[in-house]
């Protein structure tokens, strides 16, 4: 190896850890958490997986006396008792996920910290006081999101930049595509979140992935196809129902491409029938395996997810073939689910365009890099590149992700609570990020194939909108999960007036006493360089003409793709100021008390109208405004304008 190839590999694993970095900064360093908030979507969670390492049992009656009453919770009989149990009303999957996490700290970290469990029932503890109990609370649900969600979710995006080698060597399309997906969509808000959306989304590719790749690798030879590979990917396809209920439609198509993967049917069906009809067996292709190893070997892995779920049903709610939204304990949830299946009904085509273009909400309107995934596709269908058996797999491939992801959109389309109450974008849509950013760079290699011009335009394409996904939705997820529906431009109304305010939530320097607010800034540094480094890096085959392309196609894709955020909602609430849905949000953000607008207040007091003290007041009055307490903002202002003009003061944006 020369010495010009090895300072280009060095090169190149320098821009790629440098990446890396950028990714890992916002995934595993903030905790968006607020405990007024009551987060039933995650605390039934958390209550569930206490309740398994400190009782051995599904019920959260202890958890629920203990930190308070949640939602999502089912009320039903123990078969042992006959007295009522509450139960949380979630796939069980992602809580043996946070299991690890909490035993680590529950059994390690807290002791070693003088802490113990605090459960009314808890060995040694004699009386908790309520500040013991919010510790714990928060604590635990940490523990458990690091453990089931943020790392593991982190690991996938790894994994997926690997797997994308096999459709682009273009590093700046991979990039892009793992930003857009792990940071640009709301992946990044739920991963943030003990749920189990975003390690779906990972699973569910991961099963998609696993039969694509074996496919690819034994060039359609079923004989050729590992058994273990075939295991795995059955495994990893029922898994996903177990995170997820819903996920059981789009299960049901992923397992159809595995049996025509691992097995070919139709050719079996005609070696069976050469058993009866003479010369049938001739229609078998030459080569073609009939021996159904494959995909028995899918349906084991696939089995193993059964047992668990089965009976979690059948200790929660007495039945294992049945999940419990029928016993919800809110009246009013628990008939809605009793319409249709499950409160499942038919899709309504006004829901599919809100989960998809509502600039407010759809999973395209607030991802705008997603949309060269779903334009692509048909591209990809249509004409595929490269040699034959390549454009034949391509098109079947596109194909399959694309009916799986419609299987979602239109399932979603017709729950009953479509829109899910408060949420960071269409939450059971998060599985949608990685097949539609896979589906962009296999789109965006195809458009620029062995073409400078148009490789040098599709990488800036891909980075720019990357960039205003980033914006649109990554800065909201860093700030907090749960956004109530009102609120029509999450990154105006939202993430920009908290980074002003320095409302923003937990991160882990506050283990080593760390407690200023800089962390969560270098974390939103990083999510926001990201993109840069994905498109603007230096590369090699290039000439300055394309440079000067790629970079003016960023910042035009990345304008492009972030107008209909910055332009004003329909309710005409103002824009760069908290919307009024979210003031609660921003008042009751954690830690409280180290927000600017706080900080700055402490210091006017203190130098009145003496000195800085005017400006300091001016400082006040702005944050006000951004705050929404408009009155409050007027008052501060006439009450210095005549000392000090605002206007002899010095600017800051924060």
């Amino acid at each position: 190896m020369g010495r010009t190839e090895r300072e280009l590999r060095r090169r190149r694993k320098g821009w790629h850890t440098l990446f890396f970095v950028l990714v890992l900064l916002p995934m595993l360093v903030v905790f968006p958490y607020i405990r007024v908030v009551n987060n039933p979507n995650e605390f039934v969670r958390v209550f569930t997986t206490m309740s398994l390492v400190e009782n051995g049992s599904y019920r959260i009656d202890e958890q629920v006396a203990t930190f308070g009453w949640a939602n999502d919770m089912a009320r039903t009989k123990g078969k042992d008792d006959g007295v009522e149990h509450y139960y949380m009303v979630k796939a069980p999957g992602v809580v043996y996920l946070g299991i690890p996490g909490y035993v680590v700290f529950s059994k390690i970290v807290a002791p070693l910290l003088g802490k113990e469990y605090p459960g009314v029932h808890a060995k040694h503890v004699t009386a908790s006081t309520n500040e013991d109990k919010l510790w714990w609370l928060q604590m635990s649900t940490w523990s458990m999101r690091l453990s089931a969600s943020q790392i593991p979710c982190f690991l996938f995006l790894l994994w997926l930049e690997r797997y994308l080698r096999a459709f682009t060597s273009d590093p700046a399309i991979r990039y892009a595509a793992v930003t857009a997906a792990g940071l640009g969509t709301n992946f990044l808000a739920y991963t943030h979140m003990f749920a189990s959306h975003s390690q779906y989304a990972a699973i569910a590719f991961l099963a998609f992935a696993t039969i694509e790749s074996e496919v690819r690798r034994a060039k359609g030879d079923v004989r050729a196809m590992r058994p273990s590979r075939a295991f795995f990917a059955g495994f990893c396809t029922s898994a996903c129902v177990a995170l997820e209920y819903q996920a059981l439609f789009m299960t049901f198509v992923m397992t159809i491409f595995a049996t025509f993967a691992f097995w070919r049917p139709f050719s079996a069906l005609a070696w069976l029938s050469g058993l009866v009809f003479k010369g049938a067996r001739r229609l078998v292709p030459l080569g073609t395996s009939v021996t159904p190893t494959r995909i028995l070997a899918f349906g084991a892995g696939g089995l193993l997810n059964v047992p668990h779920v089965m009976y979690f049903h059948w200790a929660a709610y007495n039945n294992p073939f049945t999940p419990g939204h029928q016993s919800l304990e809110t009246a009013h949830f628990a008939a809605e689910h009793k319409q249709g299946l499950w409160g499942i009904l038919w899709p309504s085509w006004d829901h599919v365009k809100a989960l998809a273009i509502d600039p407010s909400f759809g999973f395209f309107g607030m991802s705008p890099f997603m949309w060269i995934g779903l334009v692509g596709v048909a591209v990809l269908v249509v004409a595929p590149f490269g040699p034959a058996s390549r454009r034949s797999h391509l098109r079947w491939i596109s194909i399959v992700w694309l009916t799986c992801m419609s299987v979602v959109i239109g399932v979603n389309a017709g729950f009953v609570e479509w829109r899910a109450g408060w949420t960071v974008g269409p939450r059971y849509l998060v599985v949608c990020a990685p097949f539609f950013a896979f589906g962009s760079a296999v789109a965006l290699e195809r458009f620029s194939h062995k073409n400078r011009t148009r490789r040098a335009m599709a990488r800036g394409m891909a980075g720019g909108l990357a960039l205003a996904s980033v914006l649109a939705i990554g800065t909201v997820g860093l700030t907090y999960d749960t956004l109530p529906t009102e609120i029509g431009r999450p990154f105006a109304q939202f993430a920009v007036p908290m980074a002003r305010l320095g409302s923003v939530p937990h991160h882990v320097g506050e283990w080593f006493g760390w407690s200023t607010t800089t962390l969560w800034y270098v974390a939103l540094a990083a999510l926001l360089l990201a993109p840069f480094v994905a498109a603007l890096a230096p590369q090699q085959d290039e000439r300055r003409s394309d440079t000067v392309l790629r970079v003016a196609t960023f910042f035009a894709a990345a304008a492009a793709g972030m107008a209909a955020q910055v332009t004003p909602p329909e309710d005409n609430t103002p824009l760069w100021v908290i919307h009024p849905s979210t003031q609660g949000i921003q008042a009751a953000m954690e830690p409280v008390g180290r927000d600017r607008l706080t900080k700055y207040r402490e210091q006017a007091d203190r130098y009145g109208l003496r000195g800085i003290g005017p400006c300091l007041w001016h400082r006040v009055a702005a944050l006000e405004h951004v705050a929404g307490q408009e009155a409050k903002s007027k008052l501060t202002e006439a009450r210095v304008r005549a000392i000090v003009p605002k206007e002899r003061c010095l600017r800051r944006w924060l």
